[in-house]
This record gives C-alpha cells, sequence and structure tokens, in this order.
C-alpha cells in the first residue's frame, strides 16, 4: 500500500510550479481585491485560487487564527471593520458562524453591502447533511446546549470541505466570486489566472481522493471510531466508512460517559480495528483510555477546520492534510 503515496511529496512542488507560470507578475494596483475568509478551509480555497496574486494584486487575510478554537471565536472590532471594507467575505455558514449573522443584521452592513463587499456563504453551494448525534453523550451536555438541540433539532452539518467532492465545488465558488469582483475592477486579466489556479489545485484534491479512495476500498473493515468530536460526516459518507465517536461535530465536552467509553471500546473489539481516532487540537485522554484498553493505536485524523501556527507557516493546505489522513486510515483501518 505504501507505495500508493510516494507521489505525496511531488504534489507540493507541482503546485507552486504552477502557481509560478500562471500567477500574478504585475505589481500593480496593489492589494486591488481584498478578501476576508473566516476558518481554514475558506482561506485555504481562496489561496489556491489567488496563488501568486496573493499579496500583489490581491490581499488575503484569516480571521480564526491558526491554533485557535473554532467553535469559540468572537470577532474583535478590527475584525468586524475588516469584514465590513472587504471585497469578498467567505465563511461556511454553520453553527460556529452564528457570529456572522449579527454583522449581516447589522445596519452598518447593510450599507456597507449596497456599496462593495459580497458574503460568500459556502454551504449554499453543496448538499447538506444533518449533524449526526450520537445518543449516548446526550447526557453530557449542559442544560443550554440540550435546550438548543432540542429547538434546533435537524442542524445541519457544517463540515461541508471534509468531502472532496465539496471540496471542489467550494473551490469553483470562490474563483467564481473573484473572477466576478476581479471583472467589475477592471481586472479581466486575472480571469484566466484564477481559473488557471483553480483547475490545478482540483487535480491535486482529485488525487488525494483517489488515494483515499484506495485505502478505503482495500480495507476489510469499513469503519472508524473517533474518541473525540466527530466533524467527518460528510467525509465517512463520501468513502462510505461507517463510524462511531463520543461527541457530535461541534461539541464542546471534554469529558465522556462511562457508557460512551465502553460502547467505543466494544465498537474497536468487535470489529477488530487496529486504532481509534482523534483530532487535532482534541484532548485525545480519552482516546489513549480507549486504545490502553483494546491494545490499538491512537491516530491522529485531521479535520482541516484549523491548523497548528507551524503548519500554517509551512504552507500546509487541503491536500497535505488530507494526504496525512489517507496515511492515518492505512494505519487504522482492518
Amino acid at each position: 500500500m505504501k507505495e500508493k503515496f510516494l507521489w505525496f511529496g511531488k504534489t507540493f512542488f507541482l503546485f507552486a510550479f504552477a502557481v509560478f507560470v500562471t500567477g500574478c507578475v504585475k505589481k500593480q494596483n496593489v492589494s486591488s481585491i481584498t478578501v476576508v475568509c473566516s476558518t481554514f478551509p475558506c482561506y485555504d480555497a481562496a489561496r489556491a485560487v489567488l496563488g501568486s496574486c496573493n499579496g500583489t494584486v490581491a490581499s488575503l487575510s484569516l480571521l480564526v487564527k491558526p491554533g485557535a478554537e473554532v467553535h469559540s471565536f468572537d470577532p474583535s472590532p478590527a475584525d468586524i471593520i475588516s469584514i465590513q471594507k472587504s471585497d469578498l467575505f467567505i465563511f461556511i455558514g454553520g453553527e460556529s458562524d452564528e457570529w456572522i449573522q449579527r454583522i449581516l443584521n447589522s445596519s452598518d452592513r447593510k450599507g456597507a453591502a449596497e456599496e462593495k463587499g459580497v458574503f460568500l456563504k459556502l454551504m449554499d453551494f453543496v448538499s447538506t447533511i444533518e449533524e449526526h448525534h450520537f445518543e449516548d453523550n446526550f447526557d453530557d451536555f449542559n442544560e443550554e446546549k440540550n435546550s438548543a438541540r432540542l429547538e434546533n433539532p435537524h442542524e445541519q452539518d457544517e463540515h461541508i470541505w471534509t468531502s472532496p467532492e465539496n471540496e471542489l465545488k467550494i473551490l469553483d465558488a470562490v474563483c467564481s466570486a473573484l473572477c466576478t469582483i476581479a471583472e467589475k475592477k477592471g481586472l479581466s486579466d486575472l480571469l484566466h489566472i484564477f481559473s488557471e489556479n483553480k483547475d490545478t489545485y482540483s487535480l491535486l484534491v482529485e488525487n488525494v481522493e483517489k488515494a483515499t479512495k484506495n485505502v478505503v476500498d482495500f480495507a476489510e473493515e469499513k469503519y472508524i471510531v473517533m474518541a473525540d468530536r466527530f466533524p467527518f460526516v460528510y467525509f465517512a459518507e463520501y468513502y462510505g466508512l461507517g463510524y462511531d465517536a463520543a461527541f457530535n461535530g461541534c461539541s464542546t465536552a471534554v469529558e465522556s460517559s462511562a457508557a460512551t467509553i465502553s460502547r467505543l471500546i466494544d465498537s474497536v473489539n468487535k470489529r477488530k480495528l487496529p486504532a481509534v481516532f482523534y483530532i487535532e487540537f482534541g484532548n485525545h485522554k480519552i482516546a489513549d483510555v480507549i486504545a490502553d484498553a483494546c491494545g490499538v493505536d491512537a491516530i491522529l485524523l485531521q479535520s482541516v477546520q484549523n491548523v497548528t501556527k507551524d503548519d500554517f507557516e509551512n504552507g500546509e493546505s487541503w491536500v497535505s492534510l488530507m494526504e496525512r489522513n489517507a496515511l492515518a486510515l492505512e494505519r487504522g483501518l482492518r
């Protein structure tokens, strides 16, 4: 299986080369297009489409900084001003983006929207799936969370980018928005650049999808146990993976009930799984407990909702993080 992944190290060279070829070489109209993104998946898609235009004719910024908790983000006054002044603000549109609705409803933003500014809600461009709740953990939610769940029993899962099919739709939506803005600003020479950058990155997404699918197809037991939050509903549905988890994707819980831990241990043992998974920035104590009880490995699976500061500075992307996930599944699937 490992030979399937020998191409992984080459993908960034290919992408970097393509961006160099198709990128913006003229440094005129510096920062003519301003793009603000709420979270890393939005930022990554915009960065891929802009290529080397970022920093020349366009400026790109990320609100939820690397290493920060997405679900508890609260924008500063400076963040709100940057959104209002942007040509394009990209956001997912799910539960963790509720603060954006307050900005949309503000009178200041309504006035600014008529003047300039486009709000791009990425959940509008894909077919959404209802968020999965893992019933053993219902009692672990505090009263406020229980009440919210009862009032909104059909909350749509926001982690749309974990499906490669959705990621391609996200890239299309971002590219279309950027092209519209560029044309409106008289920068029509950027249209083919954005389109070529999008096509290049889409090819890398497709390559990762094929490699991951090969891993899943090879597995005898297509099932994962996540001893953590589960922001992988779209990922699991796309690849045909069964799953069990400690918490739903947007849960703020960090402690799990004895019943939940027992259920997950049973899932691992029953299916003879070689690993249990946890996500980045999570408290993987639950994963360690289950791994010790079952004599298996605890393995990180990237949700790509945010990245560490080091990963961000090293230019890690949806593609590179999903490459890691393919390798993680190769170890963790039976």
